[in-house]
């Protein structure tokens, strides 16, 4: 059985937040288990023990990170548990460069090279403003606005999936809507992948 690990950065800020993105992980989880995967959850925000993590990490098939776009990433509980797990030596095998073979590139030391990630996340941020080259994040695109999400991943060998983005959540939510395409990205993503 295949192992998926979500990776669930929904916080709360001020008192309050999360549930969108801890409601987007029941979601995952409910079409990757009908799909045959095995799920483990990890939320960012309550204690975890970073060897554990580092090994659900290490044993992943597929790593799914939920997060809400704070600031134009992710909150900083999900940084923090960024730099506690993703540099242990387990998955991070350096940088990757060689003193002795130039051929040998920055960014190609990770570990998990058969490992694929997969970014989903909400913003308040309508899709055009991702998307269109005069709105705010200059035609990037989600990928593209996140790049600083995807780099640690890549950065220990893991090789992206299509990324899933819910926009207007708080001005013009259609959670509905969102709802049933996050359910159909997880059947097209990861049902060829079961």
């Amino acid at each position: 059985m295949k192992k998926v690990f979500i990776i669930d950065a929904g916080c709360k800020i001020f008192g309050k937040g999360g549930s969108l993105n801890h409601f987007f992980v029941s979601v995952m989880k409910e079409e990757l288990t009908k799909l045959g995967f095995s799920v483990q959850i990890t939320k960012v925000e309550d204690p975890y023990d970073r060897e554990e993590e580092v090994r659900k990490l290490a044993a992943s098939d597929f790593v799914i990170l939920q997060m809400p776009g704070w600031w134009m990433s992710a909150p900083w509980q999900y940084k923090k548990y960024e730099d506690e797990v993703f540099g242990d030596e387990l998955i991070c095998g350096g940088d990757g460069r060689s003193r002795h073979d130039a051929s040998k590139l920055y960014g190609s030391g990770g570990k998990c090279v058969n490992t694929y990630y997969m970014v989903s996340s909400t913003w308040n941020a309508p899709l055009e403003a991702f998307n269109d080259p005069k709105q705010f994040f200059e035609g990037a695109g989600i990928d593209g606005a996140l790049m600083g999400i995807h780099k640690p991943f890549q950065f220990i060998g893991m090789k992206k999936l299509p990324s899933f983005i819910a926009n207007d959540v708080i001005k013009n939510p259609q959670i509905e809507k969102d709802t049933e395409r996050l359910r159909q990205h997880i059947r097209d993503v990861f049902g060829p992948l079961a």
